[in-house]
């Protein structure tokens, strides 16, 4: 990546995120501290829990969680002068972008406001989900969304993770708009490696909660007649998984729970695999945008199952370039049946042709930073 893209003087952009010191997850890695920097001087701030004490580390600065509360006197304690940046955008933290948006009057940097998952809308669909969704639930997500939309409307870039995102939960935002979705990182880009076995190995990458419904998933797995099947499952934290898998003894050991401590080994165990599930209830906070994992995968070449709908169907067509399902039992089933009879070659071939997709649209963190760059200079 040629890092001297821009002759003249870069703009500063501090980066303040939600996100653990080392993540190689999401934007954060591959656009913010890596494409953009050809035209930006990016430095990113992270939270831990884990220090007592500041740290700057390169372009990075470490932040003890406890002044989050404080942040920008804080930064400026420790010699970060927030007038030196033309541009600050936070990260999912709307107590953090008040903050920044109150020193702006002082500092006159612009400011934008990246969401990846709308949390609120989150909370308020698990609490339907355990028939818990109150009247005073109902107002509480109301006033809370009134209050974050008006917040962002006082931002100059508004960077949610797709177009879809803001029509479903950022309608009366103003400001303007530019989407981050997930994308492939060209540099990571790998021909997938078969394993030659006898058997079709599946794998699904991501958080597990009563939200997601894995277990549409665990009784298509379990209606199978063949056990000519393996499943691995990639997750920060197994604790629901490990107590879902209690109640499907019949398959429990035809899967394995593995935690990648990289991107690296990430990668490493996609590609022992032959198909990636990215299957998602159908509901407005997963249906808005295609999912993170779902890059993950391509980016190895391994073809994708994910639920038909229309952010999925917007980029990829059934057998093709993928594979689309109804997320339901019996359906699902149906589909995975198809996978035992299905060729290695045409595995191979649907998971080339996705890669290829996403390569040649703005799904290219490459791109997307060039992209981001012309957004900002309008500014």
């Amino acid at each position: 990546m040629d890092t001297n893209t821009i002759d003249s003087p870069k703009k500063r952009l501090l980066y303040i995120t939600d996100q653990q010191e080392y993540t190689e997850h999401g934007t954060i890695a591959p656009l913010f501290n890596g494409y953009l920097k050809a035209y930006l001087d990016v430095h990113i701030v992270y939270f831990t829990k884990y220090k007592n004490s500041f740290q700057t580390k390169g372009t990075d600065h470490i932040v003890p969680i406890r002044y989050k509360k404080d942040i920008c006197s804080y930064l400026e304690s420790k010699g970060i002068d927030l007038g030196s940046y033309e541009l600050i955008f936070v990260r999912n933290m709307y107590d953090v972008l008040r903050l920044v948006l109150r020193q702006r009057a002082l500092s006159h940097y612009k400011v934008g406001f990246r969401v990846s998952v709308p949390r609120t809308s989150e909370a308020y669909e698990a609490g339907k989900k355990k028939d818990k969704a109150t009247l005073y639930a109902e107002v509480h997500r109301r006033i809370y969304d009134y209050r974050r939309t008006k917040l962002i409307n006082q931002c100059d870039l508004f960077l949610p993770t797709s177009k879809k995102m803001r029509e479903l939960f950022y309608l009366n935002s103003t400001t303007r708009c530019h989407a981050l979705p997930p994308g492939l990182d060209p540099v990571r880009v790998q021909v997938h490696q078969h394993l030659s076995c006898d058997e079709i190995r599946f794998i699904y990458v991501g958080s597990l909660d009563r939200l997601r419904r894995f277990d549409v998933i665990l009784d298509a797995l379990a209606g199978l007649s063949s056990k000519q099947w393996s499943l691995s499952i990639v997750t920060f934290d197994p604790t629901y998984i490990n107590a879902l898998l209690v109640d499907y003894p019949e398959i429990s050991e035809q899967i394995e729970i593995v935690h990648a401590g990289s991107l690296d080994e990430l990668m490493q165990q996609i590609q022992r695999c032959d198909v990636g599930i990215a299957m998602m209830p159908d509901i407005s906070l997963y249906s808005s945008t295609i999912r993170a994992k779902v890059m993950d995968y391509y980016t190895c070449g391994v073809p994708v199952l994910m639920s038909d709908n229309e952010s999925n169907r917007s980029m990829f067509k059934d057998g093709e370039s993928a594979y689309l399902c109804s997320f339901e039992s019996e359906a699902v089933r149906e589909r995975l049946k198809l996978f035992m009879d299905c060729s290695q070659e045409e595995i191979v071939r649907i998971g080339q042709a996705g890669q290829e997709k996403l390569l040649g649209m703005e799904r290219n963190y490459e791109v997307m930073a060039k992209r981001l760059y012309e957004v900002v200079e309008s500014l």
